[in-house]
């Protein structure tokens, strides 16, 4: 195990989670994010969410449940999907336990809708349920478009969080019904030219980027640079 992997432990726990108790900066990074998103996506139709990373360990599985949790505060009706079904993290953050969820729903296994509710966060949530032998299969499943437009009559935002891309190709299998992806990437352990990958990816697959969340970094320093581009120390934005 490299050294970055070893620091991966300690950077994705529950005690993350968006809350009253977080710190100020805390919650209003989330509030930018949050307004960010929703400018980005106007229009009072139901919007999907995708968030996803280069690789393991950058915090999207926090932002996917910390994004849902700041879009609830706004009486939105929002409903969070862990679509990573190798190694889902989602309701551990939350500290909840499920036997079923989306694999079993897709694959036949369970008629009725997987749907946790969350009632003091004010999101729902579709656990990842048991690991299949394939899950790109699943996700790339007409039985996974037919859940989607059935949560669009209800929901006013689907977040859904992917693997990572770079691992494997989930992400952009449903990228004709995202409205948009988050890239998320962090501070002293993401590589540009694995996230570089990640973007060639996306791109081909005609996926719409919507903003990056650069997270890790201390408050010390607001701005660093590399290679030319700018990243704010808590979330830079970037209209596609």
């Amino acid at each position: 195990m490299s050294k970055k992997e070893k620091t991966n432990d300690s950077f994705d726990s529950k005690t993350m989670l968006l809350s009253s108790k977080s710190s100020f900066s805390v919650q209003e990074a989330y509030k930018t994010l949050r307004t960010n998103v929703i400018f980005s996506l106007p229009g009072t139709d139901c919007k999907c969410i995708g968030i996803t990373s280069a690789n393991r360990g950058e915090g999207k599985s926090t932002v996917a449940v910390n994004l849902s949790i700041s879009l609830a505060q706004l009486k939105k009706r929002v409903i969070l999907i862990d679509c990573d079904m190798r190694l889902p993290t989602v309701i551990t953050k939350l500290n909840l336990s499920a036997k079923e969820g989306l694999s079993n729903y897709l694959s036949g296994m369970i008629e009725e809708l997987p749907i946790m509710r969350v009632s003091n966060l004010g999101v729902d949530i579709i656990p990842s349920g048991n690991i299949p032998p394939d899950a790109t299969t699943l996700i790339n499943s007409e039985s996974m478009v037919d859940l989607v437009n059935l949560l669009k009559d209800t929901y006013d935002y689907i977040v859904f969080d992917f693997p990572p891309i770079n691992i494997v190709s989930d992400a952009v299998l449903l990228s004709n019904m995202i409205d948009g992806y988050l890239m998320i990437v962090r501070h002293g352990f993401s590589e540009y030219k694995k996230v570089n990958e990640a973007l060639r990816q996306m791109k081909f697959a005609d996926a719409k980027i919507i903003g990056f969340v650069y997270n890790g970094k201390n408050n010390d320093k607001k701005y660093y640079k590399r290679k030319g581009y700018y990243y704010r120390y808590d979330y830079y934005y970037k209209n596609s």
